[in-house]
């Protein structure tokens, strides 16, 4: 883990990288500081189409690809969303069927670095189903904290996969508190809500769209929020790519959640800087169902620098998600949120933005 190091943005703290080390002792998130190289583009048509193929920008990349299993160019579909023209990225094509892979093959790679033999993390399906993949092929084990209100078809595959899935009654908020638990006793905790791993997985999204985009940039990013860790991952990747002098300007990010759990959008709307307080009420958009995120702050501050936050109800996002379907992209519902956004608001944010990304984040073929 040579020149690698924590920190922390609320109170300066540099603690040291180990095995039980997942927060700072203030209570807040960590970043991961790591010198990022730029990519060389002209050695691309070279490379394995894995997360690999962008090894400059990566904590640990030289040793990555012992922990891909495909992850990490995204198709990018021209397509139409109601009468709106936009680019779909189908990140619901990975391995396992979600953009968790991403971060989590990068978490896995940090953690048998560690030295960690067990990882455990909560999670509602996708990152479960990622984490035993990921993990489970390289020879870690999986511990993974569900809610008990959780669809039963993604733990099913997750403990398929080799993990070890254990109901947590209290919903998300109950599993999250489960697994912190299980860290404070020494686990690798490998979180796809607080770990800086996963967000330097994750930001490979914004290459691999720049690159499928012949590197321009486009006007605008919608992307499904939950934890924030897509979003989080795009911006610090674009921001990379911006000072690289890979693309022209950054993209507009548009952060879209479920109304029935939706702390961030109501917090925007308030112009709050920290998340609004809500229940944690249930939406056919699990994935995005979380009431209290982590790194919410943070997230705010990104929109805060050229975007927008907004919610989609239940009833749009089944009508995307038909209409995706209809089409031919088999998303779940998490991962028609942002398309459901964009056919509501589709004209106003190209007449705003000009070319839209509309990111599909999760495989229907898991239900």
């Amino acid at each position: 883990m040579n020149g690698l190091a924590y920190s922390c943005r609320t109170c300066g703290a540099r603690p040291a990288l180990t095995v039980s080390r997942w927060r700072c002792d203030c209570g807040s998130p960590l970043d991961l500081e790591f010198e990022c190289e730029p990519v060389d583009r002209r050695a691309l048509s070279l490379r394995p189409t894995s997360l690999w193929r962008y090894h400059e920008c990566l904590p640990m990349g030289d040793q990555l690809g012992a922990y891909c299993l495909g992850e990490g160019v995204t198709p990018v579909v021209d397509d139409v969303l109601g009468d709106t023209p936009v680019h779909l990225a189908l990140e619901y094509v990975s391995p396992t069927g979600s953009y968790k892979d991403r971060g989590v093959a990068l978490l896995v790679a940090a953690a048998a670095a560690l030295g960690a033999s067990e990882v455990v993390d909560d999670s509602s399906g996708n990152a479960a189903i990622a984490l035993a993949a990921h993990a489970g092929r390289v020879g870690l084990s999986v511990r993974v904290l569900v809610p008990d209100d959780a669809a039963p078809s993604k733990p099913r595959l997750a403990e398929a996969l080799g993990a070890e899935v254990v109901r947590v009654p209290g919903g998300r908020a109950g599993a999250a508190a489960a697994a912190v638990r299980e860290a404070r006793a020494g686990a690798f905790y490998a979180s796809h809500a607080w770990s800086p791993f996963f967000l330097h997985g994750t930001k490979t999204f914004a290459y691999s769209l720049c690159e499928a985009l012949r590197w321009s940039a486009p006007g605008a990013i919608l992307v499904p929020v939950g934890n924030g860790g897509l979003l989080l991952g795009l911006d610090l990747g674009l921001r990379e790519l911006r000072r690289h002098g890979l693309i022209e300007h950054r993209p507009a990010l548009i952060g879209v959640q479920a109304a029935a759990c939706a702390p961030l959008a109501r917090a925007w709307e308030r112009g709050e800087s920290t998340p609004v307080p809500v229940r944690e009420e249930a939406t056919v958009a699990d994935g995005v169902r979380v009431a209290t995120p982590p790194r919410g702050a943070e997230v705010l501050e990104v929109i805060r620098q050229g975007g927008r936050l907004d919610v989609v109800s239940e009833d749009e996002i089944e009508e995307a998600k038909r209409a995706l379907w209809k089409r031919g992209f088999m998303v779940e519902s998490t991962g028609a949120v942002a398309a459901a956004y964009a056919l509501r608001e589709g004209a106003a944010l190209r007449h705003r933005y000009g070319d839209l990304v509309v990111v599909l984040t999760g495989s229907g073929l898991k239900l």
